[in-house]
């Protein structure tokens, strides 16, 4: 959901439906200031309140609540995360990026206040070893029991059917042994000892590259209604998800009047939004509000699926506010 006030004020933001016929949402402004919103889609009750309200009434306080329980959960294993975002390349013909580093600074923010991660390992304008190295770190630190989300950000290109992240120093030219090929990180993925492992790409021409059927294709808005019937499921079987920007083509850098993606953006506020209703949320969730933040962007088609080569076993990585702890 995205629009422009009178005044000139901006705003961008993504909504979930909470129960039927009623979404709750968080927006960001553009002079940075955040909000939440209640929409409702049943035309008698707007009807009604518009005929029996008095005008000074916030018309959102009288919404009913759109949680009646408290969802508490007790996760067996840690939570870590690895954040990788390349803005300023080094002088080899890459241009250099404004959201990058930007979001992946805005995402540690949110988990550090919202979420309980044990470690958040940050790589702000990588160069190969270090990415590879943030990697290593991360695999020694996991457990089976745990839950690990990888976030890159940053260029990408594919080259004879192979798709690649670009470090900050990679040369513009495919050749000199210094992109980072999927098929590499495939090893550093699978080695990493995880319950639930998520990664999430915002970058040009590689997102669909990891390989799956894309479950946004299979997958509409109602499939939101049975996520706390799923809940325990989705905690407790294994996970391997993927979960792009675009897929084979180009991805925008920054969403209009912001520092970050629309993909970023669109993440962070299913992260506010959730920890605000004090409701865990699924990463099946956060795809749906990319994808919706992409509606009528004919160039930049987001992915979510499951790689083929990761043995997924039917479970969803789920971020679980601390107020939602046991």
């Amino acid at each position: 959901m995205s629009g422009k006030c009178s005044d000139g004020i901006s705003f961008h933001g993504s909504f979930t439906e909470t129960k039927k016929n009623v979404a709750t949402g968080t927006a960001a402004t553009n002079k940075g200031e955040n909000f939440i919103f209640n929409l409702n889609y049943d035309k008698k009750l707007i009807a009604n309140l518009y005929k029996n309200q008095k005008e000074e009434k916030s018309f959102a306080r009288s919404l009913p609540s759109p949680i009646k329980k408290k969802i508490t959960l007790d996760p067996k294993g840690k939570y870590y995360a690895l954040l990788i975002g390349n803005s300023n390349y080094d002088d080899n013909g890459w241009d250099d990026l404004v959201s990058p580093v930007n979001d992946i600074t805005a995402i540690k923010a949110v988990l550090d206040k919202s979420y309980k991660f044990e470690k958040i390992i940050m790589v702000k304008d990588g160069t190969k070893k270090q990415i590879f190295k943030a990697f290593k770190d991360l695999s020694k630190l996991t457990t089976t029991n745990d839950f690990v989300l990888v976030y890159y950000s940053g260029h990408g290109m594919v080259k004879a059917e192979q798709a690649y992240w670009v470090p900050k120093d990679g040369s513009l030219e495919w050749g000199n042994g210094d992109w980072i090929n999927v098929h590499e990180l495939n090893i550093y993925l699978t080695e990493i000892k995880a319950h639930h492992l998520a990664v999430m790409v915002d970058s040009c021409y590689v997102g669909g590259k990891f390989k799956g059927l894309n479950i946004l294709d299979l997958t509409d808005n109602d499939d939101r209604k049975s996520f706390n019937e799923n809940l325990k499921d989705n905690l407790n079987l294994r996970s391997r998800s993927v979960l792009s920007s675009g897929s084979t083509g180009r991805v925008s850098d920054t969403a209009p009047n912001s520092k970050n993606s629309i993909f970023a953006q669109s993440f962070l506020n299913v992260l506010k939004a959730s920890e605000e209703l004090s409701t865990p949320t699924n990463m099946l969730t956060v795809a749906l509000n990319v994808r919706e933040s992409f509606v009528g962007n004919f160039t930049q088609k987001p992915e979510y699926y499951y790689p083929s080569a990761w043995a997924h076993g039917g479970g969803d990585f789920i971020f679980i506010p601390k107020k939602n702890l046991k």
